[in-house]
């Protein structure tokens, strides 16, 4: 499955913002985070994994094994949010 350009993510963070801010998954399968912005940010899935801080220009990854409906924040900016739908 080509994904456009090499530089974005599954979920792009711009703003302070999740884009989309409700994404579907694969479960077991690597979602990726591409943040634009000159914050770093974290994912925190509530009871799931959370990723390492990343800057501008990086991207982090995460899996969820079990299907099922899960928010997720910015763990250093709490009123960012987005969901995963993980099939």
């Amino acid at each position: 499955s080509a994904k456009g350009g090499a530089s974005k993510g599954d979920v792009n963070i711009a703003s302070f913002a999740f884009m989309p801010a409700k994404i579907s998954a694969m479960a077991g399968k690597a979602l990726t985070f591409f943040n634009t912005d000159d914050t770093p940010h974290q994912i925190t899935v509530a009871g799931g994994p959370s990723t390492q801080v990343f800057l501008r220009g990086q991207k982090a990854s995460l899996t969820i094994d079990k299907a099922g409906e899960y928010n997720y924040i910015c763990g250093l900016h709490p009123s960012m949010k987005g969901v995963i739908e993980v099939k």
